[in-house]
């Protein structure tokens, strides 16, 4: 699959762009700065790999300094919260244990959402614009000043009231209303303080927070391996099984896998909700190898995030 950037119908996208704090700064050498290029960009690769989405159906520009990756509607923009920022956290982590402090990556990232268009040399879009403005605003530059994450993250009013507020896991309640005033823009925007904090620290004590996400892959590739949740028809009775609370909340996406990590997301904003969702596999699925698994897997996965939350 290509890109459907389209030089003549706008497409509407999930926007993510990138910028790397003090990139030419004169403590960088431009091998310092050929490190951060090369390292931004595994990272961002590797990171958007958490999606399980087609990278090849994404638009990518490397700014140098930064980075814009336009993502097609069909990928659920919940995926780019979650699973691909908080890799992204990882991956920026691991760069910057091997780097020298000159390369090291400190980055401020910006989600939205708009039509796109292609252009002759490159793209436009009024969403392209807002978040570049969002991503250039004295809060989000306070926030990066102010942290240690590898990560820290603004997104749109938009992206909020659409995507973030209607997710329990992502925890709403933590994001902060900021109002920017950047050139045109005058709006107003949010940031989570310390939501993608250092995978790994340097006390080497307690787990590494990226483990959690490793782990949610997991979660999702041992309940697809599970027939009744794999296939379609029983998925549905699967969702009548679960209580009205959780299966009125699950979004539905005709993709399998993406309708998956949605319902396993979805029980996971909920105390007791990945529970209930076992004990519905086992009563439909009966006792087989695949739901021993993804029951090992769903208790390895809620442990690790106990430990990383206390």
């Amino acid at each position: 699959m290509v890109s459907l950037l389209s030089p003549s119908l706008p497409l509407h996208h999930g926007i993510v762009m990138l910028d790397v704090e003090g990139y030419g700064s004169g403590e960088r050498t431009d091998e310092h700065r050929a490190s951060v290029h090369n390292g931004l960009n595994r990272a961002v690769r590797s990171a958007f790999s958490a999606t399980g989405a087609d990278w090849t159906a994404c638009t990518y520009q490397d700014g140098g300094d930064g980075g814009l990756l336009l993502v097609p509607a069909s990928v659920p923009k919940l995926l780019l919260l979650g699973p691909m920022l908080a890799s992204l956290a990882a991956e920026i982590t691991r760069h910057n244990a091997v780097s020298s402090p000159e390369a090291a990556i400190r980055l401020r990232c910006c989600l939205h959402a708009g039509e796109v268009r292609s252009v002759e040399h490159g793209i436009v879009g009024g969403g392209v614009v807002h978040a570049s403005r969002l991503l250039a605003s004295e809060p989000l530059r306070a926030a990066r000043r102010g942290s240690d994450s590898p990560v820290v993250l603004i997104v749109s009013d938009l992206f909020y009231q659409d995507v973030v507020r209607h997710d329990p896991a992502e925890e709403p309640d933590r994001y902060r209303r900021v109002d920017v005033a950047v050139k045109e823009l005058r709006a107003p925007a949010w940031i989570r303080d310390g939501v993608l904090a250092a995978p790994t620290g340097g006390s080497g004590t307690g787990p590494s927070p990226a483990a959690p996400v490793v782990r949610f892959t997991e979660v999702v590739d041992a309940l697809l391996a599970v027939p009744s949740v794999h296939d379609e028809a029983s998925r549905r009775f699967l969702l009548d099984v679960l209580s009205a609370r959780i299966r009125d909340a699950v979004p539905h996406h005709p993709r399998t896998r993406f309708h998956v990590h949605a319902l396993v997301r979805t029980c996971a904003g909920y105390e007791g909700g990945l529970a209930e969702l076992l004990s519905a596999v086992r009563e439909l699925e009966g006792d087989s190898e695949a739901v021993r698994r993804a029951e090992v897997v769903v208790r390895s996965w809620t442990d690790a995030q106990g430990r990383a939350g206390s």
